[in-house]
C-alpha cells in the first residue's frame, strides 16, 4: 500500500468482507465500511469526514467488473487513476443522464498495480457488452458501484483517494453470479498482498 500516515488515513470498503483482514490486523486506527452503492457510500463518508477532520487520505478496498474491450482479466488487481459515473441506460438512449460536474475525478493510483479508468454507475450493468455502447465509453475499463460517490465527497473535503480493486467478473449478464463466486477469495488475496508489503 502507498505510504500514508495511519492517523490521517481512512481505510474503507463497501462492506466488512472487503476489509475484514485489514481490520483483524489492527494496523489501521481509522477503518470503517461506507455501504454499497454511490449514494450510501457518499452519505456515510460525508458523515465520517464531518466527525473526523484529521482524515487527509482515503484508501478504498473493493471489487469491480471488467468491460470486455479492456482486456483486463478476472483475478487482476487494479488501482484506478480516474473515476466516472456513466449510466448504461443513457448510452443505450433509453434514459437521459443528468450531467456530472466535473465529469470525472482524478485519484492517486498505486502504480505497483495496473491502473485503469473506472466507471461507477448507480446500477449494475446486466447486458452483454462486447464493445463500448458509445464513443464516450471507449476509455472506460472497469465498473465499481461506490467509487464515484467516495471520490465526489472526498473532493468536497479536500481529501485524496487511492483505491485497490479486485476484478471479480466481466461486466454482463453473468457478472453478479461470478462476483458471488469470486469476491471473497480475491478480496482476501488483495488484502493479504497489501498487508504483506505494509
Amino acid at each position: 500500500m502507498l505510504p500514508f500516515n495511519p492517523k490521517q488515513t481512512l481505510v474503507t470498503g463497501a462492506f466488512i468482507g472487503e476489509i475484514d483482514l485489514l481490520k483483524a490486523s489492527g494496523q489501521f486506527p481509522h477503518l470503517d465500511v461506507m455501504g454499497i452503492g454511490n449514494l450510501e457510500a457518499a452519505i456515510q463518508l460525508s458523515d465520517y469526514l464531518s466527525k473526523n477532520n484529521n482524515i487527509r487520505h482515503i484508501v478504498f478496498f473493493g471489487s469491480c467488473g471488467a468491460y470486455e474491450w479492456s482486456g483486463i482479466t478476472i483475478g487482476s488487481f487494479i488501482s484506478p487513476n480516474r473515476v466516472y459515473s456513466k449510466e448504461i441506460s443513457h448510452a443505450l438512449k433509453i434514459s437521459k443522464q443528468i450531467p456530472e460536474s466535473p465529469e470525472f475525478y482524478e485519484i492517486t493510483p498505486d502504480k505497483s498495480l495496473q491502473t485503469a479508468a473506472c466507471n461507477a454507475p448507480t446500477t449494475i450493468t446486466l447486458i452483454d457488452l462486447k464493445h463500448p455502447p458509445e464513443e464516450s465509453w471507449k476509455n472506460l475499463e472497469i465498473e465499481n458501484l461506490e467509487l464515484f460517490g467516495i471520490t465526489k465527497v472526498a473532493n468536497k473535503f479536500s481529501v485524496t483517494v487511492t483505491a485497490y480493486l479486485a476484478v471479480t467478473n466481466l461486466v454482463g449478464p453473468n457478472g453478479s453470479n461470478d462476483w458471488a463466486k469470486n469476491w471473497k477469495h480475491l478480496s482476501h488475496s488483495l488484502q493479504n498482498k497489501i498487508l504483506f508489503v505494509s
